[in-house]
């Protein structure tokens, strides 16, 4: 079995995320058995698994392996379900309800939308109208999580249940010397017929990846948050084939690998690399640069993150003719690394030459970096031509109605949104930085790589290829053809290697 480890996957995902996706869709198409794991507790998990695409077989969590819950088919549960005795009043709050009894506030009970039927919650208060309690249910209908609270309205206690009922995790909250909260005791209640306590989330995590590893022996886990994750992996007690990925830049400053400090993601990864069996590299440059400095301890394998899919290959191209005269894409959540700034004071340089070109930005924001960025789109004067648009699991039409594409990151692991727009045949410009923007685009054929942080050049070359619509339909139809290169089997023989190895590596301990 091959694990894909991470913290969690939400609605709007990251790069990882989508890289993990794409992997599991390619280990499926081979028949070779993954799955996705995550440690995070989410009542909704399911409901984004769904959204996703992902299968609930191709997937398993922390908590729903401690609830034996990752295959409870959805239930529909309503206010009917709570069963409350006569004498009690409900009261229709919009579409929530308030329980009172005699008066007194007993319980609000609050719904998911959109049918607003389905419970979400249901919030208990004592005599004072103190909250004292609240029952969470999970999307698939039973009741997950129950919330205790002190006096002054913190999180005492919770406790997970599994679809019977029957609480099968607890942790408590407990004031540190400086009285600021944190989680201080984990406990798994009757899992396989024993109680058991871990201090901290990362001994819990270790507990459980060795489980994983214990019903599926010989599995290769694939780290894929580094920071988050390496500490309970290498502190397994089982023996696996553990691999570090790294998904961006492992050093602070890409252009001195070999004496460059360590990317804080991966410090404590690479401080402890002789643990590891292997490393992923996403571009056979960064796989090179590691090799240089660390030499094969651990071996590196150059991996793409990404890859186009058969379907995507073949698919129908939009005419160029369809495609939006001056529409300029940033498909990137909002990010201070991004650079996204930069791209919007070049594209002012733009406006002023082609009126009619528009610049719109694809994805969620981190912090308040797009309250910033929309302060200086207003500042420049740009708000009708500068569109900020939410994440979307749909960015087909987005890439197919688009000329060209933008990406200004100071460094990059693989910018797997380079190779989405070139599957699309859309020409794109990006700052020539470590690692990836030099292994998708082709400059001069399929697109531009201009030097890093120079807003001049990255205007021209956007007013230059935005005036010469021929030779954008050029690098349109290159495009589609360098795209090629990341197809299923190409990605799939690059996995090769590193399988191979974990094959050997269980045959060593067999021998």
């Amino acid at each position: 079995m091959y694990y894909f480890v991470n913290t969690s996957i939400n609605p709007k995902k990251s790069g990882i995320e989508h890289a993990e996706m794409k992997r599991l869709a390619l280990f499926n198409a081979h028949q070779v058995p993954a799955k996705m794991v995550t440690r995070f507790f989410s009542l909704s998990l399911h409901q984004t698994l769904k959204d996703a695409g992902v299968l609930e077989s191709n997937q398993i969590n922390l908590f729903d392996f401690i609830q034996g819950s990752s295959d409870f088919q959805p239930v529909t549960t309503t206010i009917k379900d709570l069963h409350l005795s006569a004498d009690m009043r409900i009261t229709a709050d919009g579409d929530n309800y308030v329980v009172t009894q005699n008066d007194q506030m007993l319980m609000r009970v609050n719904t998911f939308a959109p049918d607003h039927q389905q419970l979400n919650n249901v919030q208990y208060f004592d005599q004072n109208g103190k909250l004292v309690k609240t029952d969470w249910y999970d999307t698939r209908g039973f009741k997950g999580l129950e919330q205790f609270y002190t006096f002054d309205g913190q999180v005492a206690s919770e406790q997970v249940l599994n679809p019977d009922g029957e609480v099968v995790y607890q942790t408590f909250h407990q004031p540190d010397r400086q009285n600021l909260t944190q989680n201080s005791l984990y406990r798994f209640i009757n899992y396989d017929g024993q109680d058991w306590s871990f201090v901290g989330e990362q001994n819990m995590t270790s507990f459980f990846l060795d489980e994983l590893n214990r019903q599926t022996p010989k599995s290769v886990f694939i780290i894929d948050r580094t920071y988050e994750l390496a500490y309970p992996a290498l502190q397994m007690h089982t023996k696996a084939f553990k691999v570090m990925h790294l998904h961006s830049n492992h050093v602070n400053n890409p252009d001195q690998p070999k004496t460059a400090t360590l990317n804080y993601n991966y410090a404590y990864a690479l401080n402890n690399r002789t643990d590891w069996n292997g490393v992923i590299a996403s571009t056979k440059e960064q796989a090179q640069d590691f090799s240089d400095r660390y030499g094969q301890q651990p071996a590196v394998y150059p991996i793409p993150v990404g890859l186009v899919p058969a379907a995507q290959l073949s698919a129908r191209k939009p005419t160029w003719k369809s495609r939006i005269a001056g529409k300029v894409i940033y498909v990137a959540r909002l990010a201070e690394e991004k650079q996204q700034d930069q791209a919007i004071r070049a594209f002012a340089k733009v406006h002023e030459k082609l009126p009619a070109a528009t610049l719109d930005f694809w994805g969620y924001a981190n912090g308040d970096t797009g309250k910033q960025l929309k302060a200086l789109v207003a500042e420049l004067g740009l708000t009708e031509v500068v569109k900020f648009n939410d994440y979307t699991n749909d960015l087909k039409k987005v890439y197919n109605t688009a000329q060209l594409a933008l990406l200004t990151s100071r460094a990059e692991g693989f910018a797997l949104a380079l190779l989405e727009g070139q599957a699309h045949g859309v020409p794109q410009i990006a700052y020539d930085v470590k690692y990836g923007p030099r292994d998708i685009i082709k400059p001069g054929e399929d697109g531009e790589l201009v030097p890093l942080n120079d807003e001049d050049a990255l205007a021209q070359a956007m007013i230059t290829l935005l005036s010469d619509d021929d030779k954008l339909k050029a690098y349109s139809r290159q495009a589609y053809q360098d795209a090629k290169r990341y197809s299923e089997d190409a990605v799939w023989d690059a996995w090769q290697p590193l399988m191979q190895a974990a094959d050997k590596f269980y045959e060593q301990e067999e021998s």
